[in-house]
């Protein structure tokens, strides 16, 4: 989708010349007061059609928001893994061996009360006004539009009740039809227990609606004007909603097995998202003015502001890609040590044995390699550690190691070169030098002294994620893709609770195709420089940016079937973790909080965590609620802070003790 369009729905935001500009949509569409019935007619829309819009647009909702992805970033990756932040996996840079928690951060809170906050707010505020509008509307004078909006603003009410349901259990829910307090109705506090059954049940009644939704070319016309999300589009809606359905049966599928039974039977012969382009979000740049975009409130932002975990995981690359480093061996002081001198994408990208998105998420660092970092420990005493190999390639075959008259090395790309030099101590004596060298260069990466703490260099001396799909400022954001709806169909079938539309190797190929797919055209389909507004980052090196883009798109069905055929030699446990690992692959740094809840439902079936958590950080069950309930709802206050503990599970785990971490 190119910046065009985003340009003409931002547009769409001002729902017609009569009503106003952008900076009245919070009198039009938070004050019923400020946009009547009367000017919705003469307009020729519904008045719920402003609500549905702006419903739509919410921040952090279906779209990205900086402050919300920066935390996500800093905290989520420390119990997820999904990026690897070097000073908290090996001892190099300085950090003790001790058990910590995302609780005690300076960004703690904010990673803790986003969710909540919006729920309680920014996410619910467009669905009660419109609610309040639609009941003061006799039912003989509403419209079809009328009844459409206030249906699917009902699914995005569904869906923020789920994101937050799933991180803190109980929170504030007002029942469907219900203006809350703007009708005096205080919310009542409930959980997952009752919350799931409810959502879904609720929104298999609006997509047999929208089944028989028949709509007028001028009322088809001005729905695809105000739906941002699928431009009208009636059954994209519904691949959607059924989607989510699957999304939320298989989220109870520890507790509520026939539940999950029930909705895969009634998903039968129903339209699923299950094309690359199947996502439900949208682009920053829909809705930020451009200018303002890179400098100030998209996600871009964060990932800029968050080179810390840019490197690339070693879980990925090899255990979950098969891009795996060839080794070779030296003996030193009469011990033999192991180096990384390259891998095996180049033939493997080629006959389908190396995952394509290799060449799309993932970057080469500066020798050629795909070489990733672990979020174990390494405390710098194995000198055949995975971080010691990859170091090593970096100095084991230069005239340093064998010449006493070289006391420094020179390394990296051309006008990009970095140096070490040799203590004297290492100087006058070569057998001093190996220790010395592969010290001061595990030092040099972890503490960030190849990139400068910088985003986009080309002095990358480990993987980083690629940051062309990163860049790409038309990214919808995926707050569901296709690719989920197939791994969850996956899942479904390898554990007995439905088969729909194929086996489960037939879902997990597809989920792997569709994936590459996506990656590949979010990668290559980005037309920003840095010269552009938006633009990439000033400061990255433009041969990175360059470097960064495949050299031609591998076939993703070969890698594909070849996975599929793997995958059907596995145990059924073996699977559902491979199908966890394709899931946060997939969403990496786009979306936390779906692997994030299918991690902690699956400790119960798997006996392990599926995720990838550092080992220096106490697993985290749920998030924490804002402290300021205690003095404006102290009743409400006095029944949740029994369970107001990151260490006691979701009801949707369908455990009552929490996973512990190594040092836990």
């Amino acid at each position: 989708m190119k910046n065009i369009i985003f340009k003409s729905i931002l547009s769409l935001l001002v729902l017609v010349s009569s009503v106003g500009c952008q900076d009245t949509l919070e009198e039009l569409y938070q004050d019923p007061d400020g946009f009547s019935k009367q000017q919705a007619d003469a307009a020729g829309i519904s008045i719920i059609a402003g609500y549905f819009t702006s419903q739509l647009t919410r921040g952090f909702f279906l779209r990205g928001d900086y402050g919300s992805a920066y935390h996500q970033l800093r905290s989520g990756s420390r119990i997820m893994g999904t990026g690897v932040q070097l000073y908290y996996t090996v001892s190099d840079y300085g950090l003790s061996y001790t058990l910590q928690d995302v609780e005690n951060d300076w960004g703690s809170n904010s990673f803790n009360r986003g969710v909540f906050n919006n729920v309680n707010s920014a996410w619910v505020k467009q669905v009660l006004w419109a609610q309040k509008e639609y009941n003061k509307i006799s039912e003989e004078d509403r419209t079809i539009m009328d009844e459409l909006y206030m249906k699917l603003l009902h699914v995005m009410k569904a869906y923020a009740f789920q994101r937050a349901t799933d991180l803190y259990d109980e929170v504030p829910y007002f029942q469907t039809g219900s203006a809350g307090a703007l009708d005096g109705e205080k919310a009542e506090y409930l959980g997952q227990e009752e919350i799931y059954p409810i959502i879904i049940e609720e929104l298999k009644e609006v997509e047999t609606y929208l089944e028989g939704v028949v709509l007028s070319s001028a009322e088809q016309g001005s729905f695809q004007q105000q739906d941002v999300i699928f431009g009208g589009n009636l059954m994209q809606w519904r691949k959607y909603i059924n989607s989510l359905r699957l999304r939320w049966a298989m989220n109870v599928s520890e507790v509520m097995p026939s539940l999950t039974t029930s909705v895969l039977s009634e998903l039968d012969g129903k339209p699923l998202f299950d094309q690359y382009t199947d996502v439900a979000g949208l682009a920053d740049i829909a809705i930020v003015e451009p200018y303002r975009l890179q400098v100030e409130l998209g996600i871009t932002r964060a990932f800029r502001e968050r080179a810390d975990e840019c490197r690339a995981p070693k879980r990925f690359l090899e255990d979950v890609m098969h891009c795996v480093p060839t080794e070779s061996s030296v003996v030193v002081n009469g011990e033999t040590l192991f180096y990384f001198d390259g891998d095996n994408s180049e033939t493997g990208l080629m006959d389908g044995t190396v995952d394509p998105r290799t060449a799309y998420i993932y970057s080469k660092d500066i020798l050629g390699r795909y070489v990733g970092a672990e979020t174990t420990w390494d405390d710098g005493s194995d000198p055949n550690s995975y971080f010691s190999k990859a170091m090593r390639a970096y100095y084991i075959n230069h005239p340093i190691m064998t010449d006493p008259g070289v006391t420094e090395i020179t390394f990296g790309t051309p006008g990009n070169e970095q140096k070490i030099t040799l203590s004297d101590e290492a100087a006058a004596d070569l057998s001093q030098r190996e220790a010395f060298l592969l010290k001061a260069f595990r030092e040099h990466c972890s503490q960030y002294n190849d990139i400068s703490w910088t985003i986009g260099t080309d002095k990358n001396m480990i993987s980083e994620y690629n940051v062309r799909p990163q860049y790409n400022f038309d990214v919808r954001y995926p707050t569901l893709h296709a690719v989920e709806t197939e791994l969850s169909l996956a899942e479904a079938a390898v554990r007995g609770f439905g088969t729909l539309n194929g086996s489960a190797e037939d879902h997990y190929r597809n989920a792997i195709e569709l994936s590459c797919k996506y990656w590949y055209d979010l990668n290559t389909d980005n037309n920003y420089s840095q010269q552009t507004t938006p633009s990439f980052p000033s400061n990255m090196d433009q041969s990175r940016i360059d470097r960064d883009r495949p050299s031609m798109q591998y076939d993703p069905g070969a890698y594909a079937a070849n996975e599929a055929q793997r995958f059907a030699g596995l145990s059924s446990e073996e699977k559902v973790r491979a199908i966890f690992n394709q899931l946060q692959l997939h969403y990496n740094m786009f979306n936390f909080e779906t692997p994030y809840a299918a991690a902690r439902r699956l400790v119960n079936y798997l006996g392990d965590n599926p995720g990838s958590p550092y080992e220096v950080f106490q697993w985290k069950e749920r998030f924490l609620y804002n402290p300021s309930i205690q003095a404006t709802d102290p009743e409400n206050w006095a029944k949740i802070s029994q369970h107001d503990d990151f260490n006691l599970p979701l009801w949707f785990t369908g455990r009552q003790t929490k996973w512990k971490n190594v040092l836990e």
